[in-house]
């Protein structure tokens, strides 16, 4: 009967234990439901609306041996992703490689902004620089 005693001691220790755990760890464990609640199973959620934007740039071919996107995917990196929908234009008008897409990409952005595509300078005649 003895063992009976200290077996149910014991048990009271280890579920005091835990329970002190539970409430020390309190804000780590209410962050951890809320991502839970949030995100979910990552298993059961492969619709495509969860799927990171870099996996779908990646799939569309968005990428290249200078702008390659694995490290991003395999980060789980949650930014929006690339601005697809203009460098995907550009690849279907123009006939060109991602990476080509993308340089004419920005050198337009830098002629609307009033930047020297070649140069780098500002097209503004009151600017100043040094150099």
């Amino acid at each position: 009967m003895d063992y009976i005693f200290w077996g149910f001691v014991c048990l009271t220790l280890v579920g005091v234990w835990y329970i002190l755990g539970l409430f020390i760890r309190r804000s780590r464990m209410r962050a951890r439901v809320a991502q839970f609640r949030s995100g979910g199973l990552p298993l059961f959620n492969t619709s495509e609306n969860r799927i990171s934007a870099f996996i779908r740039n990646y799939r569309a071919g968005l990428t290249s041996q200078y702008f390659d996107l694995s490290g991003n995917i395999e980060s789980g990196d949650t930014r929006p992703g690339l601005d697809s929908d203009e460098v995907e234009r550009i690849m279907e008008e123009q006939n060109v490689s991602f990476d080509k897409a993308r340089l004419i990409r920005q050198q337009q952005l830098m002629a609307r902004n009033q930047i020297d595509p070649k140069t780098g300078m500002p097209l503004d005649p009151k600017a100043v620089t040094f150099g």
